[in-house]
C-alpha cells in the first residue's frame, strides 16, 4: 500500500469509477446480453482521470515530506545544505513519489551512499579547488543520481 492510502484509509475509493461502470455494464450484459461501448468510454475515462489525480497527489505528499525534512536537516547544521538543496530535492521527490513508498525509501538510502561517495571524490578530485568555490561540494548531481536510482529500483516493484 502507498502513503495515500494510509492517509485517507479509503483506497477503494481508487477503483469506483470502474467498479460502478462494471457494475453498469454486468446489469446491461445480464439484460441484453450486450456491453455499451459509451459506458466502457466513460468508466476508462474516469478512471484514468482517477489514478492520474492519486499519482499526483502521491508524488506531491512525498515530494514535500522529503522537501521538509531536507530543509530540517539544513537547519540542524546551518551552511551545510543551501536552499538550493531543497528546492532539488522537492524537484527529484515529484519524480521518486510517482513509485510510491518503497522507491522513496530507497531514494534516501541511495542520497546517503551515493552522497559519501560523492563527497569523497569531489573532496579529492575538486577541479574548483583554485577558484571561489573550493570546499563547496554541490550535493545536486548525488540527489539527481540517486534519484534515477530510487525511480529505477521503484518501478522494478
Amino acid at each position: 500500500m502507498q502513503l495515500v492510502d494510509y492517509l485517507n484509509g479509503m483506497w477503494y475509493m481508487i477503483c469506483l469509477p470502474s467498479l460502478l461502470c462494471g457494475l453498469a455494464i454486468s446489469v446491461e450484459d445480464i439484460r441484453s446480453r450486450r456491453i455499451p461501448r459509451a459506458w466502457i468510454a466513460t468508466g476508462c475515462t474516469a478512471q484514468i482521470i482517477v489514478n492520474l489525480i492519486y499519482l499526483a497527489l502521491q508524488a506531491i505528499l512525498f515530494a514535500v515530506l522529503s522537501a521538509v525534512l531536507q530543509c530540517a536537516l539544513a537547519l540542524v547544521k546551518p551552511g551545510s545544505l543551501g536552499f538550493g538543496d531543497v528546492t532539488a530535492t522537492l524537484l527529484m521527490g515529484l519524480a521518486v513519489g510517482m513509485f510510491g513508498l518503497f522507491a522513496v525509501v530507497f531514494w534516501w538510502l541511495a542520497i546517503g551512499v551515493v552522497g559519501l561517495l560523492w563527497l569523497v571524490l569531489w573532496t579529492r578530485f575538486d577541479p574548483q579547488k583554485h577558484t571561489a568555490y573550493a570546499g563547496k561540494t554541490p550535493f545536486a548531481p548525488a540527489r539527481v543520481a540517486a534519484g534515477g536510482i530510487g525511480s529505477a529500483i521503484g518501478g522494478l516493484f
